[in-house]
Order: C-alpha cells, then sequence, then structure tokens
C-alpha cells in the first residue's frame, strides 16, 4: 500500500507540472444543472414506491437487509434526509449491521447533532470485529472531529487510519476487503486535507486531497457491478469520487492554484454527467463552483452560485439552519460584503439570528466569527466587530503563532474596529495591535499569502488605513516611519510594470531575461482576464457563458505554463524572489537614494485626509496630515483640470482658477517645507486624483488672483501670466513615479545600458484611407487642433476666445479622424536635435501602421533606440465603440472597413514590444490620466510602456494643442542634447519656462500637461 501511495503522488505531481490537456472548463450556472444527471419522472416514481414499501416482517436477516439496503438507495439518490433518517432509524432497530448506525451517524454529524451522532459512531466500531470495516468507521470518526474543530483529535484519529489499513493490508485478499480499505485511505486523505487546509499548510491540503481522489477512484474499481446487493454501495463509492474531487478542488483554490481548481470544477462536472449522484451533490457543485468564483474576485457571480446550491437544499427540504443551508447562507452574505451591499449582508445575518432565537446550539452554528465581524465592520457597528475579531485573534494566534498572516489579518482587524470607536481607551489598545499587523502583513514569510484573493486585499485596506490614521494622531508616534507600509498597500500594476522590467534588467543572460519576460507576459494576461471576468474592466457585468468558459480555459493554459518558467526562473536566478517581492523601503534607505538636489514626496489622500511624506538625504523626513478630505481634493482637482483639457469643449485658456492652484500647495506641501526648501529636484509619489494632476502648475503664493472668485474670467489677453506669476515650476523640476518602490526599481535598471542608435518615431498618421463608418461625435474645425480624438466628447475646438463650442452627433469614420500634419514638423525636428536618420527612423503618413510598430519590435529595432516616439491621437476606453484598453490612433490600411479598431496600437499590443530606450515620448492626449482606477497614476499606456522597457515617459495629462505640443517636446529635447548632464526633469522644466514665455501660451492648458514619469536623471 505504502509503494502504491507514493507512486500515486508521483504520478500526480507529474500530471500537475507536465499539464495534461484540461477539459473544457464549463462553470456556469446553466452548464451545471444541464449536465447533472438526475432520475428521470418514471424512475424517480419507482424510488418512491420503493420507499413507501413496508418493512417485511418474519424474514431472515439477508432479506431484511437488502429491503433496507434498497430503500437507502432510494432516499439517497432522491437526496430525501427525512426518509433517509427515519429508514435508518428503523434499521437500527432490527438489524445487528453496525454500518447502519455509521450511516445515520453521517446524516446527524453533518447537520451539527454531534452529540448522536458521534454516540452512534462509537458504538458502531464497538460492534465491529471486522479490522477492514473497522478501519473504515475509523475514517469518518477522523472526519467527525474536523468537522466538529477537534484539530488534535482528528490528527490522531487520521494516524490510527493509517495504522490500522497498514494492519489490514497485508490479509486484505478480496475485492470488498481492498475496496474497503481504498474508502478509508481515501476518506481520511480528504479529511486530512480540509484539517491542512485550515492550518494553513496549503502544499500538504493539495496532496492529501488527490491523494483522496485517487484512492476513491480505486475502491470504485473493486465495486461488483454484478452483485445486485452492491448497487448501494455503488452510490456511496460515486458519493465517495465526488466528494474527493470536490475536495482537491477547494484545496486548489486555498492555495491560489486557480488553473487546476478549474479544471477540478470541470471534473466535478463531468463526473456528475457520467455517474448518478444524489441529487443533493447538485447543491455541493454549485457551492464548489461560487467558492471558486469568490476567490477570483467574481463575487455577484459567488453569491448567484451560492443562491442556486441553497435553493437545491430548500428543494430538497433542508431547514433553513441545517448545516448546509446555513453554510450557504454565510457564503451568500460574504459575497455581498465583497460586492460592498453592506445593509444586505447585514440583513442575511439578522435573519440567521432571528431564526436560532434563544437556541444555544443553533446561534453557535450561525456565528461564523470572522465573516460576521467583517460584516458588521462595514455597517459601522464596529464595537460587535471589535469583540469578534479579538475571539478570533486570539484563536490564530493559538493556532498559527505570533507572526502568522491569519494572526496579523485577524489582530489588525480588530484594531482597526478598537480605533473607529474613538474613544482613548479604544484608541490606545488599537495602535499596538495595527503595529504589528502592518509589521507582519509585509514580512517576506507571509507573502504567499497575499495573493488578489477573495476580500483579502480589502481587509489589508482596513487594517492599513486604520494604522496610518493611528500613527498620524497619536502624540509621541514618529509617523515619518509609516511611509514604507504606505507605499507598500498603494503599489499597483504600475509598480508591478517597473518591478517587472526591474527583474528582467538584473537577469545574468539575455536567455534568462527572456525566459522572465515570457512568464511575465502570461501572469499579465492572467491578470487582464481575471479583471475582465470580475467585471471590473470597461464596466463589464458577468459575461457571456462561453466567453468566460473560454477565458478562463486560457488562464488555466497560462498558469499551468507559469509553472514551468517559474521553476526554470528560480533554479537559474538566485535573487528571483528577492527582487519580485523587495521589502518595502524605510525612510533612511529612500534617504540614501536621494542625490543632494533631489526631495522625493508621496501624498496618499484617503476617504479623510491626504498624508504627505518629504524626505531628503541631509534633513530629518518630514509628515502631515493634510485635512482636505476625498471629496474636497477631488473637487480642488476637478475645479483645475476643467479649464484646462482641450478635449472638454470649453474655452480654455480664458480662465484659470489661481485658487485652488494656491490652495493644494498650501495644504499639501506649504507645512513639509524644512524638507525640502532649497531642493531644485522633485520626485513625487501621487495617488488618488492627485495623480491626474501636474504639480508644476501649482502656485507657491497666493495673489490677488488667487483669492478672487474661481469663477471670474480671466483673459490671456489681459496679460495675467507674466513672469510673476508663482508657478512651482519655476523652482523645481518635477519627475512623477507611480510609488516609492517603483522609484527604487527604475534606479536599479538606471546602470543597464540604453540602446545605442537615437530615435525611432512614428506620426502624422493618415486616417482617410476607405472604411466602415462607426458611431461617434464629429466637430467642426477650428483654429486650434487638439491632438485628441476623445470621441466621446470633442475632435477639434473653435477660436479659444469664442467660448464653448456644441458638438452633434453624426457618423464618424476612421478616416474623419483630424489629421494631425504638425505632428510631421515635430517629430523631424526631433530628428534633427538627436541626429537620427529621418529616412529610416521617422515613419510618417499612411507608413505610420499598428504593423509597422510590431515589427519594428520583432526585427530588435526598438531595442536598440534611445528614445522612441508616437505623435498622435490617444484614446481611452470608450473613446471608440468596443474600444476597452486605451489605444494610440495609427495609419489607416483599410482593414478598419471590417474592424474600426484594426488600426489602433492598443495596450495590449504595447505589452508585447521589446524596447530598451532611455525616453518614451507620447506626444497624444491622456496618457498620464487615470483610466477609471484611483489609486493608479498612470493610464494603461503609460503602464504598459514601462513593463515593455521605457525608463522614462515624456506624457500629457490631458488632451494638448498641437502647435504649443511641437514647441515643447522639440525645447525639451535641445535642452537635453546640449547639456549633457542635466536630469531629463530639468530639460522638461526648461521648455516649460520657454514656452510659457510664448504670450499665446502662456496660460498652463498649454505648457502643464507635460509629465515626466520614472527616471528623471540623465
Amino acid at each position: 500500500m505504502k509503494q502504491l501511495l507514493v507512486s500515486i503522488w508521483v504520478s500526480l505531481v507529474v500530471a500537475l507540472v507536465l499539464g495534461a490537456a484540461s477539459p473544457s472548463l464549463q462553470a456556469q450556472m446553466g452548464d451545471i444543472e444541464a449536465g447533472f444527471k438526475k432520475p428521470s419522472a418514471a424512475e424517480e416514481l419507482v424510488l418512491r414506491s420503493l420507499l413507501a414499501e413496508p418493512v417485511p416482517q418474519s424474514v431472515m436477516f439477508d432479506v431484511l437487509r437488502r429491503h433496507f439496503q434498497a430503500k437507502d438507495r432510494a432516499a439517497t439518490v432522491l437526496g430525501d434526509s427525512a426518509a433517509r433518517e427515519k429508514l435508518l432509524r428503523q434499521a437500527i432497530g432490527v438489524m445487528p449491521d453496525p454500518v447502519w448506525k455509521n450511516n445515520l451517524a453521517r446524516i446527524l454529524i453533518e447537520r451539527g447533532e454531534f452529540s448522536e451522532g458521534n454516540e452512534l459512531t462509537r458504538q458502531a466500531v464497538a460492534g465491529t470485529s471486522d479490522r477492514f470495516v473497522k478501519a473504515f468507521f475509523l475514517a469518518y470518526i477522523a472526519c467527525d472531529l474536523v468537522a466538529q474543530n477537534r484539530k488534535n483529535d482528528a490528527r490522531t484519529a487520521v494516524l490510527e487510519v493509517t495504522k490500522a489499513v497498514q494492519a489490514a493490508e497485508s490479509e486484505a485478499r478480496a475485492d470488498s476487503q481492498k475496496l474497503v480499505l481504498h474508502r478509508a485511505m481515501g476518506t481520511s486523505s480528504r479529511c486530512l486535507s480540509a484539517l491542512e487546509e485550515r492550518a494553513g499548510r496549503y502544499p500538504l491540503a493539495v496532496q492529501a486531497a488527490e491523494l483522496s481522489e485517487k484512492m476513491a477512484r480505486l475502491a470504485l474499481l473493486f465495486a461488483n457491478a454484478d452483485n445486485p446487493a452492491t448497487r448501494l454501495e455503488k452510490t456511496y463509492l460515486h458519493a465517495d469520487v465526488a466528494k474527493s474531487i470536490a475536495r482537491k478542488l477547494q484545496a486548489y483554490r486555498a492555495a491560489g492554484q486557480f488553473h487546476a481548481a478549474e479544471n477540478a470544477l470541470a471534473d466535478y462536472m463531468q463526473f456528475s454527467r457520467d455517474v448518478q449522484l444524489p441529487v443533493s451533490y447538485l447543491s455541493g457543485i454549485y457551492a464548489t463552483a461560487g467558492n471558486l468564483r469568490f476567490a477570483q474576485r467574481e463575487f455577484a457571480q459567488s453569491e448567484q452560485l451560492m443562491r442556486k446550491s441553497d435553493a437545491v437544499l430548500e428543494s430538497l427540504g433542508g431547514a433553513p439552519l441545517d448545516a448546509g443551508r446555513a453554510s450557504r447562507a454565510r457564503d451568500i452574505f460574504i459575497a455581498l460584503a465583497g460586492q460592498k451591499k453592506w445593509p444586505e449582508a447585514l440583513a442575511v445575518i439578522e435573519q440567521l439570528d432571528k431564526l436560532a432565537g434563544d437556541d444555544a446550539r443553533l446561534k453557535s452554528r450561525v456565528l461564523y466569527r470572522f465573516d460576521r465581524a467583517f460584516v458588521y465592520f462595514g455597517n459601522q457597528r464596529y464595537a460587535e466587530a471589535a469583540a469578534l475579531f479579538e475571539n478570533v485573534a486570539r484563536a490564530n494566534l493559538s493556532a498559527f503563532g505570533q507572526n502568522h498572516f491569519f494572526t496579523a489579518q485577524s489582530a489588525g482587524l480588530q484594531g482597526a474596529s478598537l480605533w473607529h470607536l474613538g474613544d482613548s481607551e479604544s484608541r490606545a489598545k488599537a495602535l499596538p495591535l495595527l503595529k504589528a499587523a502592518v509589521r507582519d502583513y509585509m514580512a517576506p514569510v507571509n507573502a504567499d499569502f497575499l495573493e488578489n484573493a477573495g476580500v483579502r486585499r480589502d481587509l489589508r485596506d482596513i487594517v492599513f488605513a486604520a494604522y496610518l490614521e493611528a500613527m498620524a494622531n497619536t502624540p509621541g508616534q514618529d509617523a515619518t516611519q509609516t511611509l514604507g507600509a504606505a507605499d507598500w498597500v498603494r503599489g499597483g500594476v504600475v509598480q508591478e510594470a517597473l518591478g517587472d522590467a526591474a527583474v528582467r534588467a538584473a537577469a545574468s543572460t539575455p536567455a534568462l531575461a527572456d525566459v522572465v519576460r515570457r512568464e511575465q507576459d502570461a501572469k499579465n494576461e492572467v491578470m487582464g482576464i481575471r479583471r475582465y471576468l470580475a467585471g471590473e474592466a470597461g464596466g463589464v457585468s458577468t459575461p457571456l457563458p462561453a466567453i468566460a468558459s473560454q477565458m478562463r480555459e486560457r488562464v488555466a493554459v497560462l498558469e499551468k505554463e507559469r509553472v514551468l518558467l517559474q521553476a526554470e526562473i528560480k533554479a537559474k536566478f538566485p535573487e528571483y524572489e528577492r527582487l519580485v517581492r523587495p521589502t518595502p523601503p524605510t525612510v533612511q534607505e529612500l534617504a540614501r537614494q536621494l542625490d543632494p538636489q533631489q526631495a522625493l514626496l508621496m501624498l496618499l489622500p484617503t476617504v479623510d485626509a491626504v498624508y504627505v511624506w518629504a524626505v531628503a538625504s541631509d534633513r530629518p523626513a518630514a509628515f502631515v496630515r493634510a485635512k482636505l478630505n476625498q471629496n474636497q481634493v477631488n473637487t480642488l482637482v476637478a475645479r483645475l483640470r476643467r479649464q484646462l483639457d482641450f478635449a472638454s469643449g470649453m474655452a480654455i485658456g480664458a480662465r484659470f482658477d489661481h485658487a485652488a492652484a494656491f490652495e493644494l500647495y498650501n495644504a499639501l506641501l506649504a507645512s513639509l517645507s524644512a524638507a525640502w526648501q532649497g531642493k531644485t529636484q522633485w520626485v513625487v509619489a501621487a495617488g488618488g486624483s492627485l495623480s491626474q494632476l501636474p504639480f508644476g502648475l501649482l502656485q507657491t503664493r497666493a495673489s490677488a488672483r488667487s483669492s478672487a472668485s474661481s469663477s471670474s474670467s480671466i483673459k490671456v489677453s489681459d496679460q495675467v501670466f507674466d513672469a510673476n506669476t508663482p508657478w512651482l515650476i519655476r523652482d523645481v523640476s518635477i519627475t512623477q513615479v507611480p510609488s516609492l518602490s517603483a522609484w527604487l526599481a527604475i534606479k536599479s535598471i538606471g546602470g543597464v545600458k540604453v540602446g545605442n542608435e537615437a530615435l525611432m518615431a512614428w506620426g502624422d498618421p493618415v486616417f482617410n484611407a476607405p472604411t466602415a463608418a462607426v458611431a461617434a461625435p464629429s466637430a467642426p474645425g477650428g483654429a486650434v487642433q487638439a491632438r485628441s480624438i476623445a470621441l466621446s466628447r470633442a475632435a477639434t475646438l473653435a477660436n479659444l476666445d469664442s467660448g464653448p463650442v456644441a458638438y452633434a452627433p453624426a457618423a464618424l469614420r476612421y478616416g474623419d479622424i483630424p489629421a494631425l500634419p504638425e505632428t510631421r514638423d515635430e517629430l523631424l525636428a526631433i530628428a534633427a536635435i538627436l541626429k537620427a536618420n529621418p529616412a529610416n527612423d521617422v515613419i510618417l503618413g499612411a507608413r505610420a501602421t499598428r504593423d509597422s510598430v510590431l515589427a519594428a519590435s520583432k526585427a530588435g529595432l526598438l531595442a536598440n533606440k534611445r528614445v522612441v516616439a508616437f505623435a498622435t491621437h490617444g484614446l481611452m476606453a470608450g473613446d471608440l465603440p468596443n474600444l476597452h484598453q486605451p489605444a494610440l490612433a495609427m495609419a489607416a490600411t483599410g482593414a478598419e472597413a471590417g474592424n474600426p479598431l484594426a488600426p489602433l496600437l492598443t495596450l495590449e499590443d504595447v505589452l508585447t514590444l521589446k524596447l530598451n530606450a532611455d525616453w518614451v515620448v507620447l506626444s497624444a492626449c491622456n496618457t498620464a490620466a487615470a483610466d477609471g482606477r484611483a489609486e493608479e497614476a498612470l493610464s494603461g499606456l503609460a503602464r504598459g510602456f514601462f513593463y515593455a522597457g521605457g525608463r522614462s515617459l515624456l506624457v500629457t495629462h490631458w488632451a494638448v494643442e498641437s502647435d504649443s505640443a511641437k514647441e515643447l517636446t522639440t525645447a525639451t529635447f535641445a535642452h537635453y542634447t546640449a547639456n549633457p548632464q542635466a536630469p531629463k526633469a530639468e530639460s522638461l522644466r526648461q521648455a516649460m519656462l520657454k514656452v510659457m514665455a510664448m504670450p499665446k501660451f502662456s496660460h498652463p492648458a498649454f505648457w502643464a500637461p507635460y509629465a515626466l514619469v520614472g527616471d528623471g536623471g540623465r
């Protein structure tokens, strides 16, 4: 038996790693019910008739046994638990076989009636002298102990099963004996898997679950199909296999192996089609599918599946507080909590409490301490949440130890609840809990628990928000030291993109870097699909079942590829783990990385305040909690941006909100001047709506205009913007970074040699090849051309002084997109400054196609360019029908007649590019605008170019005007070329100063939209 188990485990590992072809992943609700093999109406009638037959009197035990076996099978197949319990109680009164007591015990324990169930199991074990059957009963005892959360007793029981099987296997001759031993091992392994999962030992949980399924399937092979007496046994064996597959799915899910879990779900569904499982197992399939969707953050889908599961149990006569239905209610309210439907989640809990009444046993059954506490917190019932989280934290400390992830999570949530209570005593208790939780959250030993599974991210954000609030508001605490934690928790896909680029740069050989890139590409594709399925991309609701199935199948393939690629990387790249999971930087570490001229600032907006840190190399760090709440910050940013964006249709250049520009500076930065005074180069990491604003247009002092009403009209012709206007950009150059860890990642790339050749650029694409019409607004021409399509808003503007322009929807062909002939001159001027070859390096007009960009990357041309530039229209998701990702408008080819999106260079394309560029210039609109995710500092295009290999990006926060764009970009590269030691950020600053000095471009709408993101140094 030992050798058999070892060989089974080895074969399963090999199958998992090598990735045998997966079955079709059909996990939608309709597929589940349609495929489930139920009794036909005629079969159900026969089974019901059988159940109604009276118990025969004065017959031999064999006849009586067959009578009860037939009835037991009928009740089991029908899922009629009440009828089955009734006949089992009849059986144990007249039959000597202990199996009847064991079977009745299963029903009672599953229902939560542990006392009577445990006693019946004890009697069943004591009542048998058959060592094979005894091993089988012992396996169920182990499972019962797991169900009752008696972990230590359960482990002891599992060991007893193993010893009993080992003692009996040498005597196993008959198939029936081998069958019982395999069932015993399969059952105990299944319950051991659940035990290991609860302990957080996920690899062991997976191993035990896979062994359980193998044993259950082997037991099925030993069943004698020709013997009528074994029909009931076959029903039990089928149920064993189904339970083992479900357990395997849950173990994979807990381990974060979602691709394997999808395969297990498909196995479960296929098995239900092949055999006739008890009808109650339909509920189990819905539940396991719902758990998987919850882990994948598809909360709405999870809720629907759990409601389906509960409906099946209800149809079978299950009472609302039976263990199964109570568990479904828990699954439903936590799925509602995942959707932030707090009142609805609380209503489910209150209904459970109402049904439980004063019954202590039922109240305990529906307590669900951790999940209930989460819902209480979301409903601002902080005292109740704190008490429950404290109880969970105490249990986790005992089970997992002081620094474990689960301990940190529950204790941190206890601390957050106490802090929100607001009284001094509660807050005094909260701070040490929050400090310890944040420390342990970030510990490398807990990195594996930080996958974006279920509501873990939401819970983490609660803890970190309370921690920052507590440190900022507790006298005697050094709040500057929270900087690393704040940066760690707000890290997003931009930071990951830069981290990925740094890892590739650190790879020892190009071949290894290519392997790393392939693994990262697979990860990015998986993330994109997951976001789509979760409804987080483009406002997507639940996708069509067939599409969702294909997407999940693609994820399964990619995840299997990643298993192999990660194994290869780790074997050849010892530093890999440290690089992909860096320790959050401390204030002191950041200070050591700064040049004497630099100051580093981070701004983190939250619901109630903005947290601001300032760090320099030669003075103490500074911190402030600015009393601007999220709504106030958003309002101030909106007040500024509405007067700056050429795609807005407003009379841009006619007015400016000086008051808002000074108010933001004064509230967020002025009080930290001791930390940055005299520093000429700023590195700024700003979150939320602040990431949508170029800091250079903030004003450093109040003026008559600053105190004036923001609604007053200030004309360019009035010369209100002059050398005395206190723009922040006059004093400092500014580099934006998505996070501090991202900045450190960029610096680590800085030593890698960039491309040898000067430039490759695309511009002035021809949009007027014959095309099919697309639905979008058109716009009249005007004196000023905005470099933006912004089809959902406006395409061109009339004269600046004429006020807002009205636009009427009309059919627009791709060829109607306004041409950008001035970009031709812009790129040729940059090429001349950089001494590039315009014939080969500047691709214009009809040649500036999407395919030409992809071909240049594939041929290795892009990887050898120091500067890569795109001067064309930029689009955001929604600017064209069916456009769900940011893109650049490239030259038409005629393919757009069948597909209006065919000419676009999309984010998906950008992620495939291979660059090694010091500059990527996106002289287009909205390339730095937030794309619907407030925590991200850059749009998808900017993130994509970072990932592709750009060191720094010159991007724009809003649609730009073309003439000023040409002046600014050429001036930037002229300064950069003429001043070999000057930082890139300084070259951009000097260009801004030059452009703003031109009277017609003095309004910040012309010079302020540009941002240097990434490495602002030389």
